[in-house]
């Protein structure tokens, strides 16, 4: 049988039906088969005796079957791989349900088959072998589920014969057939005892047995079978297993340490809280362990987080338990950052707050037939805008709008949103402030996701739509915000998504020149970046096509641009005298307005202002004048720059515009290493990122293109030091506690850490460019651990691409950034080290984390680690005179070294050329080293892990003894498979949620 089962090569009712016909010639040598069957499911080779089989004493029989087992594999059927184990366990659960299913009639019913196999299956699903208690439990699981699909054909039958003989007795006497009455009932009885009698008491037996004791097991997979199989039973035959005697099972589980099984057990409740007509039996489950259920919607594991919140909204269709906070718990998940747990918990609030919680407003509308100007989509909208400002998160509407996007049509309604922007006629539904600028952003939102990931064909349908309706509302919508900055600035990203065909097709160039006048008049307004750009973006997609309209925009665009360039030039004089505060706030305006036009587009032909910047920076190194207008001047030369350069042509180009180019280049890092030294902070920020922008810009890497390599700037050391200093100095100095006010204490720290990552960002591309020396970022490396929560991941991917440029540098860096962490420890305690601080402590997982990021792969790494370690030991033993008997000063970093020596290969270790022999060969210097000394301990602990153990006591080298404290090595062997978990209990109160 187990030949079948695991090919698969024959029907497995084939299979079944030649044990049922070897049962009734030979019960007994059928069943021993059966037993002998799954035993080798569980990859044992023993073999099963009728003797064995008849032995009361079944521990010790299995016991002796245990030791046919490879134990060495530690593999068995369930959990090899393979092709040949694929189906493996598909093929046994159908076997077993085929064989129940065969013997419905008879055989089960017989106290002989049915006994035998459950006493037998209990005794494999105790064992302390894994294999037995995972394929046995399995197998047991899977024989209570074959019985309940036995018991609820044989309840049908039942209830078919007691409906048959009521309609006989409802006979009068002269019409009632007896023999069919004495039938009927003689069936009657039978199927009783059957179910009441065998069935029940078979299924008693196996959850009594196997599941009480399994649930509990120490394998999470086996704990897993146990509540899932107990959720189907629960589900499929309620009036037996739908009692809080089994629940509370599925109810201590819900606090399981493995995801899994947690997992199994919201599955498991989801599927009988879809079924309304449960809703009484679940009352006292409920009421125990909502607030577990609940809690669960922030488990760490996603899949298990999704699924109680699924969990949740099955609650709501019957169940009215849950209560405002709880709701609240799975709101909040509408704006989480997995898009899973997201969608799910959108799905729970457009069921709740949107249709429940609404259902009752909404017929009342439906009453008012007068309030035509009211509809639906309105209400509901409403009530969206009123949960999104409710939870203070308006800076994320495109979480919610993500999460809601496949529930609420509404999203997708262009017209019920703009008729609450526009109209003056909706009574007690018309928005405030406050609304209207949650609405246009949710607006905006659900633009870019109707239009993102789908099919050409519907994008080109959705755009067309989209583009029909905004054609006409958006310039109204202009008009009516183009003051509010809040507002505008999304309003006038929404034509970037036009299809601009539209404008052509249905000849409505009326409103694109509208459209133009309006973004005309709020670059005039308005000095706001995210504003400005957005409008040099939209006025770029209008004019980078090939449509009829694309000169209308241009001479719209051109105009602008001469206004901006004119006003520019009008307010340089009056703007760069400090005492004129309002000239200077017009020219920094102005400049303002250029620098976002210039991000989307070349008008170096429209401004010829590149002299003029070029003065106002110079001008800024000699004299004191606005900060705002330097930083600006900085950034807008650099992208003045950037467009030189991509102006040119690549094949051709001319050789004095090459000139000229580098000239400027070289002039503004120049201009900008002096505003670094000197400048103030807001100015000197901008010169950094701007240095470093035009590094990589003009790196050597232009030299791919034999015509640009004159281009090439390369620092020299002194920016290369003032460029790393001013990391440091920025981004990791100590913070002033006073910085910041208490009530924009959160907000502001956020804002001068997202700046802080800028900066640190930019130097982290000049060392992945290979511009700037890599030793240089040694300080850099050693903030890796202690600025780890704000900086950690720059810092990592810093290091990643510093060891894809070389290895060897990149660890010799990371050495150097010890060593120099190591000397301002020492130095901090007058010349030694508290082998014992916790600062010496961060000095050495510091080392530890440098040695994992070498790499898996140790022959990659194989020459840098060994660099590491050959310098760090020059360096533990340098000294500045000639050996006297104490040890050098930098003694105790063999300690730090020690913590990387997991990464070294053995023959690097101890082999003829390894790091041992040169460690001697270093140390034939220094002399004997006394035995005992303290002092020398991190020298002995450092050799003692070249070594791999301190069982060589003496080994010399010349006229020096190097001593090393015996230590006897124990062979340690695994401890057994402890099978049931100590003292657990089984309502746990392990806490999982992050």
């Amino acid at each position: 049988m187990y030949g079948y089962v695991l090919s698969g090569r024959a029907a497995l009712q084939v299979v079944v039906d030649e044990w049922i016909d070897e049962y009734k010639k030979d019960r007994e040598k059928a069943v021993v088969d059966l037993i002998q069957f799954f035993v080798q499911c569980c990859g044992c080779k023993g073999k099963l005796s009728q003797i064995m089989f008849a032995n009361q004493d079944k521990v010790k029989s299995i016991r002796k079957l245990t030791e046919s087992f490879d134990e060495e594999s530690g593999e068995y059927p369930l959990i090899q791989g393979g092709p040949l184990f694929k189906k493996f366990k598909s093929n046994l659960l159908e076997f077993i349900e085929r064989l129940i299913r065969g013997c419905k009639h008879n055989i089960i019913y017989d106290e002989y088959m049915m006994d035998n196999v459950i006493s037998w299956l209990l005794a494999l699903s105790d064992s302390q072998v894994r294999a037995f208690r995972h394929t046995c439990t399995l197998i047991g699981m899977t024989l209570v589920t074959s019985l309940i699909d036995i018991a609820k054909m044989v309840q049908m039958d039942l209830e078919n014969t007691e409906r048959q003989l009521e309609t006989e007795l409802k006979k009068g006497q002269a019409k009632r057939a007896f023999a069919k009455v004495e039938r009927l009932q003689s069936k009657q009885k039978e199927l009783r005892s059957h179910l009441d009698g065998f069935l029940t008491d078979f299924m008693s037996q196996i959850f009594s047995g196997l599941f009480v004791h399994r649930y509990r097991d120490c394998r999470a997979e086996i704990r897993s079978i146990c509540i899932q199989e107990l959720g189907h039973w629960m589900k499929h035959l309620p009036s037996h297993f739908l009692k809080d005697q089994y629940l509370k099972y599925v109810g201590w589980t819900l606090h399981d340490r493995h995801a899994e099984v947690r997992l199994k057990s919201v599955l498991a409740l989801q599927g009988l809280y879809m079924i309304e007509d449960f809703a009484q039996q679940l009352e006292l489950f409920t009421a125990r362990f909502k607030n577990r259920i609940v809690e669960m919607v922030h488990d760490k594991e996603e899949n298990v987080a999704v699924q109680a919140v699924k969990l949740i909204s099955f609650m709501l269709n019957s169940f009215d338990v849950l209560e405002n906070a709880d709701c609240e718990v799975v709101y909040q998940l509408v704006f989480a950052n997995n898009r899973n747990i997201s969608h799910a918990a959108g799905e729970f609030l457009h069921k709740k707050l949107l249709t429940e919680d609404l259902e009752e407003v909404l017929k009342e509308h439906r009453a008012q037939r007068h309030t035509r100007k009211i509809r639906e989509p309105h209400i509901i909208l409403k009530e969206l805008l009123r949960f999104f400002l409710e939870n203070e998160v308006s800076e994320h509407g495109a979480y919610m709008v993500d999460s809601l996007w496949e529930t609420v049509e509404v999203l997708r309604d262009w017209k019920s949103m703009t008729e609450l922007l526009l109209s003056e006629e909706l009574g007690e539904l018309a928005l405030n402030d406050e609304e209207e600028g949650a609405l246009i952003e949710i607006m905006t939102c659900a633009i870019k996701r109707e239009l993102n990931t789908k099919e050409r064909r519907q994008l080109d349908a959705d755009r067309n739509s989209l583009t029909k309706h905004f054609i006409a509302e958006l310039p109204e919508l202009l008009g009516k915000f183009s003051t509010d900055e809040q507002k505008i600035v999304s309003l006038v990203e929404i034509p970037q998504y036009f299809h601009l065909e539209v404008y052509v097709e249905h000849r409505l160039n009326k409103f694109l020149e509208l459209l133009l006048k309006y973004l005309h008049d709020i670059v005039g307004k308005h000095s706001d970046a995210d504003v400005l750009r957005n409008c040099a973006f939209t006025y770029r997609y209008f004019i980078d096509n090939e449509l009829s309209i694309q000169t209308t925009a241009a001479v719209a665009f051109r105009q602008l641009i001469d206004e901006l360039v004119s006003s520019f030039h009008s307010l340089i004089t009056d703007g760069l005298e400090s005492e004129n505060e309002q000239g200077e706030f017009k020219l920094l305006v102005a400049m303002k307005r250029l620098y976002a036009f210039y991000q989307a587009h070349d008008i170096t032909d429209l401004a010829d202002i590149e002299k003029d910047v070029s003065a106002i920076i110079t001008k800024a190194n000699q004299q004191q004048i606005n900060d705002d207008i330097t930083a600006t001047a900085v950034m807008l030369m650099q992208v003045i720059l950037s467009w030189a350069l991509y102006r040119t042509n690549p094949s051709e180009p001319s050789k004095s515009e090459l000139k000229k180019l580098r000239k400027s280049v070289v002039q503004l890092i120049q201009q900008c290493d002096e505003l670094i030294q000197f400048g103030v902070a807001s100015v000197q920020k901008e010169a950094f990122i701007t240095v470093c922008d035009m590094l990589i810009i003009f790196a050597p890497q232009l030299k791919q293109n034999a015509n640009y390599s004159s281009l090439i700037v390369v620092p020299d050391k002194s920016v290369q030091i003032r460029l790393r200093d001013y990391v440091m100095t920025t981004v990791f100095a100590e913070e002033d506690p006073q910085q910041f006010q208490e009530d924009e204490e959160d907000e502001a720290k956020t804002e001068v850490l997202i700046e802080k990552r800028r900066v640190l960002a930019s130097f982290g591309k000049l060392i992945a460019f290979n511009i700037i020396e890599m030793r240089l970022a040694a300080p850099i490396f050693a903030q890796y651990v202690k600025s780890y929560q704000d900086y950690g991941d720059i810092v990592k991917q810093m290091m990643s691409k510093a060891r894809e440029l070389n290895r060897t540098k990149c660890m010799r860096t990371q050495l150097l950034s010890l060593e120099q962490l190591f000397e301002e420890l020492r130095d901090q305690n007058e010349g030694r080290i508290d082998r014992s601080s916790e600062e010496w402590t961060k000095i050495k997982d510091l080392a530890h984390r440098f040695a994992l990021m070498a790499g898996v792969d140790n022959y990659k790494s194989r020459q840098a680690v060994v660099t590491f370690h050959r310098e760090g030991i020059i360096y533990c033993l340098l000294r500045n005179g000639p050996p006297d008997g104490s040890p050098p000063s930098n003694i105790v970093f063999f300690d730090i070294l020690a913590e990387t020596t997991f990464k070294l290969m053995d023959i690097d270790k101890k082999g003829p050329k390894g790091l041992l022999a040169f460690l001697e060969e270093q140390l034939m210097k220094e002399g004997e080293i006394p035995e005992d000394e303290i002092e020398w301990g991190p020298l002995r602990t450092y050799r003692t892990a070249l070594v791999g153990s301190m069982s060589e006591p003496y080994m010399y080298y010349g006229k020096r003894k190097m001593v090393g404290s015996p230590m006897r090595v124990v062979e340690v062997k695994r401890p057994r498979d402890d099978y049931v978990i100590d003292n657990w209990q089984a309502s746990g109160s392990g806490n999982y949620v992050q």
